[in-house]
């Protein structure tokens, strides 16, 4: 805000000299004008004069060079952010009451009158979004909860910003860890709880592990955690369902009256059918809980018909080779075929009349680990090549010590990675995640997180990722995350690749295997992963799928695709339409993928109601067809929000206390406004702005020395004096 306050004209020369020539102009004028022929009255030759006299005063000004001064005050107000946490989770009455209406009753507050008084607030909503809010309008209906984001947010696009309140319980569960935004941040962040800490009474399926990929008639396990708190020796029931329909049930006895547990249940289930099935574990319900929204959680499986032909090809014998054939050896469903690498290059076969050859013509994957070595000869390597190639089988590669990367190099057209250095640098790491893939479906079945598992072995200068493959875990090194690649995938038409750039893989095995929390881990993710690759795609030339298979009400679902012509060359102008259905209802939804460059495309809806949706996707490019693929998805049946159900008091504190701000509870809101009010930084700051024309230079300035002598010019005219 400006405040004018006073003006002033200076020259570059005295103030009498300019004096003396003004008046010089006016006396020069009146003895120009004291006859005139023809004679006019008195009054115009006044007039005459002072147009005249004021016209070369301009001129004699301009050569004083006149500057003109304008001095404003300028009240500039501290900006405040306030993010109103409007997730589902807001919606949960606990112990301390209805959150949403504590949420409005803050946003209402005395305090945040007096914050909108004294400084400039901006008022904005966050959930998986964030958005502008007016406080009388706050819907509570986020599917997610990001909170660093609504962090990041206004620290990157707020100008001046001097303090940021945050109204949240505490509960993120997509982003980055707040605290590290807070650790960063030189803004003070205020964090405000709304909430209980208090466990309360709850029943919740928090986890629900199985194999993405199943067959007809085999038996796969469906594993469900239940976690309960604020329950007395009670029985409850737990069901699963294919599709809605019971299938099979267990009795569970539950004890927690002022505590939590978590109760382990076990399931078989045997697909009768091939197709994607849906997988429910449901418990009932108690009387007075605090939502029946979390009682349930679901999975999508793929059932396929056949059994799967897996041909493994190993450098040599090592811990590595006998950790993944006992893993494939002991799935009904796999018949894994073992040819591993003699010391003069010949290759043996568990089965004496098995040959490589014949096991590459039917194999639905490949496995190479530690392979090629330098024993190998150039015709293993280029029949190997020529035969994964020709038949498009999918290959997973991992890596070994003895491995020969000047061959390797020459099968890169197999992987999704190329060679960059030809030596060998051991060092121990372990694999971290890559935030955006943490969902995707060769990940999201771990039974544990990936932190916990023992360091393998690794070379960093040797690997790098095509620029068409996805890195989904990289490298970490005493804490530290590096960009190396350690597992990546390749997806191009009907062509699945991946490679694990470690090795020493049988610790995930071994060595996990005798830890509770990470005990089963390795079969578990590597049975999805074999799964995965010897499964083939719709069509080879479009690829179309959703960021995960179950989202909660109100996020947006968000789809991703590729588009490749019968070369196998990226696409980037074609066509690709989507098309969502509920598979109850009559209602459809459409949009097109827009595309990203390389042939990626992307797109996304937004305000689908709850249900099951069947989507579809078509990409027409020059007139014709090159694809269609089909999927399923679940939108808002289970709600990551309603996970946990007390308030993260601790987090908010941490937040608060790392970036120099203050927390407090919703109910003293207002002693934190004058706190916020008091601090130094909040105050008004006040300067004196000055703004300075140099009259001589500017066109306005002549343009009234021409007007003044056009007006006389006239008058002179119309007298008859020319």
């Amino acid at each position: 805000m400006y405040i004018y306050r006073y003006m002033n004209l200076s020259f570059h020369t005295p103030l009498y000299i300019v004096i003396l020539l003004v008046c010089i102009s006016f006396v020069v004028s009146y003895f120009l004008y004291r006859y005139t022929v023809p004679t006019v009255s008195t009054a115009k030759r006044i007039l005459l004069v002072f147009l005249r006299g004021a016209a070369l005063s301009f001129i004699l000004l301009a050569l004083c060079e006149p500057l003109f001064q304008l001095f404003f005050t300028e009240e500039k107000k501290p900006v405040i952010a306030i993010l109103a946490d409007n997730s589902l989770s807001m919606t949960q009455n606990d112990g301390t009451g209805d959150r949403t209406a504590i949420l409005l009753s803050v946003l209402r507050a005395e305090g945040v009158k007096k914050l909108t008084s004294s400084a400039d607030v901006r008022f904005f909503s966050f959930s998986h979004l964030v958005q502008p809010l007016h406080p009388e309008s706050l819907t509570v209906n986020g599917g997610t909860t990001n909170i660093s984001g609504a962090l990041q947010s206004s620290l990157r696009s707020i100008d001046g910003l001097q303090g940021i309140i945050l109204l949240s319980d505490g509960n993120y569960n997509t982003g980055a860890n707040p605290l590290y935004d807070a650790e960063k941040s030189r803004t003070p962040i205020f964090t405000v709880g709304i909430g209980d800490t208090i466990e309360q009474k709850d029943i919740v399926v928090s986890k629900l592990i199985t194999n993405t990929i199943s067959y007809v008639d085999a038996a796969v396990p469906v594993d469900a955690t239940v976690k309960t708190s604020g329950i007395s020796n009670r029985a409850v029931t737990a069901s699963l369902f294919e599709d809605g329909k019971k299938i099979d049930e267990r009795l569970i006895r539950v004890n927690t009256p002022s505590g939590v547990s978590e109760t382990p249940v076990q399931f078989s289930y045997v697909p009768k059918t091939d197709g994607s099935k849906k997988l429910t574990v449901s418990v009932s319900g108690e009387e007075g809980e605090l939502t029946i929204k979390n009682n349930s959680r679901s999975v999508l499986v793929k059932v396929l018909k056949n059994r799967m032909c897996i041909t493994v090809i190993a450098g040599s014998v090592s811990p590595d080779v006998a950790t993944v054939m006992q893993t494939l050896d002991a799935d009904a469903n796999i018949e894994a075929r073992l040819f591993y690498q003699l010391p003069n290059g010949a290759f043996h076969s568990r089965k004496k009349e098995q040959e490589l050859q014949s096991a590459l013509a039917d194999a639905d994957a490949v496995i190479m680990i530690g392979f090629p070595t330098s024993t190998t000869t150039a015709a293993s390597v280029d029949m190997i090549r020529q035969s994964v190639i020709t038949r498009t089988v999918s290959i997973l590669f991992i890596a070994g010590r003895l491995l020969d990367l000047q061959k390797v190099r020459s099968m890169e057209v197999l992987f999704p990675f190329t060679v960059t250095s030809e030596r060998m640098e051991e060092q121990m790491v372990l694999p971290s995640i890559v935030t955006k893939f943490k969902f995707h479906q060769l990940l999201q079945n771990e039974k544990t997180s990936w932190d916990k598992l023992p360091p393998v072995f690794y070379s960093l200068p040797t690997f790098s990722a095509k620029p068409e493959a996805q890195t989904m875990a990289a490298v970490k090194i005493q804490n530290v995350l590096l960009t190396n690649p350690f597992f990546l995938v390749r997806n191009i038409g009907t062509t699945k690749s991946a490679a694990l750039l470690g090795y020493g893989i049988h610790r995930w095995k071994v060595l996990a295997g005798s830890a509770d929390e990470t005990k089963g881990f390795f079969v578990t993710w590597f049975s999805s992963l074999v799964r995965w690759l010897s499964t083939r795609e719709q069509d080879k030339f479009l690829r179309v799928e959703p960021l995960k298979e179950f989202f909660s009400q109100g996020e947006r679902i968000d789809f991703s695709g590729q588009v490749n012509n019968e070369s196998y060359q990226p696409v980037d102008n074609a066509d690709v339409q989507l098309t969502l259905r509920p598979m109850s209802g009559a209602d459809r939804f459409e949009t097109t993928l827009h595309a990203l460059g390389s042939g990626l495309y992307e797109g996304s809806f937004d305000g689908l109601s709850e249900g099951e949706y069947l989507y579809s996707a078509v990409a027409v490019h020059a007139g014709d067809t090159l694809g269609s693929v089909s999927g399923r998805i679940s939108v808002g049946e289970q709600s990551i929000e309603f996970a946990e159900t007390k308030m993260n008091k601790a987090l908010l504190q941490q937040i608060a206390g790392a970036s120099g701000g203050l927390y407090s509870d919703a109910s003293a809101f207002d002693q934190l406004a004058e706190n916020i009010l008091a601090r130094q930084e909040m105050m008004s700051q006040r300067r004196i702005r000055t703004s300075e024309f140099e009259l001589w230079t500017m066109p306005s300035f002549l343009a009234v020395i021409v007007l003044l002598f056009g007006i006389e010019w006239l008058v002179r005219k119309q007298s008859g004096m020319l």
